[in-house]
């Protein structure tokens, strides 16, 4: 398994990560998380868009 190489793709793995995360962990659906989710969203745009 090969490990991201932009910090664009670690925001997609994280994001997915932690909706997968959320299903089976009630916890990770509080508000706090979401924004931290809907933040490595907004990465994920931001860094392809900088090419990072």
């Amino acid at each position: 398994m090969n490990l991201p190489s932009s910090i664009a793709n670690w925001c997609v793995w994280l994001f997915f990560l932690w909706y997968g995360l959320a299903v089976f962990i009630p916890a990770l659906n509080s508000d706090l998380f979401k924004k931290i989710a809907g933040v490595l969203a907004i990465g994920v745009f931001v860094f392809n868009l900088l090419g990072m």
